[in-house]
């Protein structure tokens, strides 16, 4: 049984434009609920909301790319998984650092969620997913602060819950896609944006730790064919299946 930590911020979590149909469980798949302490089928809306908004669950229990992702792990590894979901929407990197109240609960429940697992099968491997960085760029965080806060992010939960691999789905354009949307007069305001990508491309590039799964956000984040139409920036359920099943075929290729 594999451990898919999925963590970041919104296109984490899932902020789409509905619940996806159809609603297949993923064969081979479960989600860890932790106020449940159990084990449940895999499907959509993923997620649940724990503490005081410090984890949240698929916005209004729409759709997320964990089950596309999962389904795709497991066509292409044949293993089982359990999926943790672990994600809060306007987060930004320096709001999951250990010492705060929203690691201690994360944490709390992936070591719980591991546990359950291993009351199924035996633990295999124990990779993260993360989805982050628009908060960031609208916060216009350097590179050298993302990668100093990121890096210790994973050190930490390396050393707290044993994750082997810290897997990156490349951040999109959002903060120049939010006001491009409304303005097309303008030009879409990519700096800051750039700023948090070629942060995530360094780190890739520099720790063996961390590995890039998924670049397709960038360009799907400036077609509207992809984006939920209630929530600029913010991906739609055929823009979440594209980059969870890329990230998974990536993901199982190592």
């Amino acid at each position: 049984m594999d451990i898919l930590i999925f963590s970041g911020q919104s296109n984490m979590q899932g902020q789409t434009e509905s619940l996806p149909e159809p609603n297949e469980a993923v064969e081979g798949a479960f989600e860890y609920r932790f106020a449940d302490d159990a084990l449940v089928t895999l499907r959509h809306p993923c997620g649940e909301f724990l503490g005081d908004d410090l984890l949240l669950g698929a916005d209004s229990g729409h759709g997320s790319m964990i089950p596309d992702f999962c389904r795709e792990y497991v066509r292409v590894t044949n293993r089982r998984v359990t999926a943790i979901h672990a994600a809060k929407g306007g987060t930004a990197v320096c709001e999951w650092q250990k010492g705060s109240a929203r690691y201690d609960l994360a944490v709390r429940k992936i070591l719980a969620g591991i546990e359950k697992a291993r009351e199924v099968e035996p633990i295999g491997h124990i990779y993260l997913i993360w989805h982050q960085g628009e908060s960031d760029a609208i916060n216009r965080t350097s590179k050298e602060e993302y990668i100093r806060l990121l890096t210790k992010f994973k050190d930490d939960l390396k050393a707290d819950v044993g994750i082997e691999r810290f897997g990156v789905a490349k951040v999109g354009y959002f903060a120049g896609v939010v006001f491009w949307l409304k303005d097309r007069t303008r030009e879409a305001g990519k700096l800051d944006d750039e700023i948090i990508m070629e942060a995530q491309e360094a780190l890739c590039a520099s720790d063996e730790d961390f590995v890039m799964l998924s670049r397709l956000c960038p360009e799907l984040s400036l077609n509207e064919e992809y984006l939920s139409p209630f929530a600029p920036g913010h991906f739609n359920n055929k823009g979440q299946k594209l980059i969870g099943e890329d990230a998974a075929r990536t993901l199982a290729s190592i």
